[in-house]
Parts: structure tokens; sequence; C-alpha cells
């Protein structure tokens, strides 16, 4: 390994005195669990960087499906913690849904929209990998929503059903509660990330010869792809809870 880049590595991890001493200071009880994060990120990130290199020094569409089979379902343990579920019951409609509504939104974009080669796993992998980060932060403030509302307010659904309407028809108020979870922050979002991560990405696409008008089409692109995903995966993931009835029992 390159002397300087073990150099430039322990200069790095010295800014983490700042952080660390503002606990020791102020939270000394947070310490050791702030240096547990820091330690399992950077597992985790090692990790990654190994995996993504696998998959695109392979480049096989089998592997990059399965990535992203990995991908959803160890989101969907994310999302049923973030959601502070009890038991596994609503894992298999969060992990499909999150699999369908970013797949269908990735290979739209990929194959109808770009177009590229839709398992070009230099494609594949970073497009998917986008709406699945969005897809995840959303549907956790979407399914807490709407859980949350179901639960709380029962007795509006019971009251809905008791009036003639159907099971689909009383659900809408606590969908449409969820929607606007989803919905309102995206907007607020959008509205401060020219200032904030898009001139990240903006950079490493300059980096990567792109022009200018090349890399504000395509983040327009992937921007529109990624509150489409994040929508039809909360729509996928409460209709498929529903169907399972892992939705309203956890909530009773």
């Amino acid at each position: 390994m390159d002397t300087r880049l073990v150099l430039h590595t322990f200069l790095a991890l010295l800014l983490l005195l700042i952080p660390a001493g503002a606990l020791y200071l102020l939270e000394r009880s947070k310490l050791v669990k702030f240096v547990a994060v820091i330690v399992r990120m950077v597992v985790q990130l090692l990790v990654l960087c190994l995996l993504v290199w696998a998959i695109l020094k392979v480049d096989s569409p089998w592997l990059s499906m399965v990535w992203l089979v990995a991908t959803a379902v160890g989101s969907s343990w994310l999302v049923q913690k973030r959601c502070a579920l009890k038991g596994r019951k609503l894992m298999p409609a969060i992990a499909v849904g999150l699999f369908l509504g970013v797949f269908l939104v990735g290979m739209w974009l990929l194959v109808l929209v770009l177009p590229v080669r839709a398992f070009d796993a230099r494609w594949f992998v970073p497009v998917m990998a986008l709406l699945m980060g969005h897809s995840v932060t959303m549907l956790i403030r979407g399914l807490s929503t709407y859980l949350s509302a179901l639960k709380a307010d029962h007795e509006q659904y019971e009251f809905l059903r008791g009036n003639g309407l159907s099971h689909q028809k009383a659900l809408q108020p606590f969908m449409r509660r969820a929607l606007l979870a989803v919905v309102q922050p995206t907007i607020s979002n959008l509205s401060v990330l020219g200032f904030t991560s898009m001139p990240l990405l903006l950079v490493g696409m300059f980096l990567g010869g792109l022009t200018p008008i090349n890399a504000f089409v395509l983040m327009l692109f992937m921007t529109i792809g990624c509150v489409s995903a994040s929508i039809l995966v909360l729509g996928f993931t409460i209709l498929l809870a529903d169907k399972l009835g892992a939705g309203r029992q956890s909530n009773m």
C-alpha cells in the first residue's frame, strides 16, 4: 500500500477528534456508541466498495439482479427497524415493494429515457442504487405515517366501513396521509437540492467527461425518477401489506 495513502488516511481520521472531543466534554456516555458507529461505517464502506468493484468487474446481468434483490431485502430490514415495527410480517411486503418500484422506474430510465444497455453494470448499479436510497428514505416516512394513522384512527376506518364504504375506500384517508408524508418533504428537499447534493454529483459527472447539458439532463432524469420511484414503492408496499393483512395486524 502507498505510504502516502496511509498518511492521508491517518490525517483524515484525526478529524474525528473534533466530534469525539465534543462528546467527551459534553456527553461522555455517547462516546463509545459514536466510536462503534464509526468502526461499523468504515467496515460497511469497505465491503460496499469491494462489492461494487466486483459487480462492475464481472458485469453480469444475473449478478446485478442478485445485488438488487439483496439490496431490497436488506433495505426492508432497515425500513422495518426505523419504523419500529415488531416481528417480520411486513418485511416481505416492504422488500417486494422496494424491488418492484425501483426496478420498474429504473428500467424505464435505462431502456427508454437514457437509453443505454439496461444491464450494463456501469449504468444499472448507480441508477438503481440512487433510486433505492431515495425510496428507502421516503418509505420510512410514508409507511410510518400510514401505520401510525391506521392505529390511532382505527375507529375512523370502522366508521367508514360501517357506512357502506369498501375496504379500499375506507383506507384512502390513511393512504392520503402517507402520500403527503412522502410528497411534502420531497417538495421541500427539491427546493434546496441545488445547494446541497447536486453540486457534488455534478462535479462527479464533469470529471467523468459529461458536458454541462448532458449532466443537466441526466440529473433531471434521475430527480424525476427518484420522486416517481418513491411514490410507486410506497403504493406497492401498502397494497402488498394490506393483501397480506400484515399492516392491520401490526397495529391492532
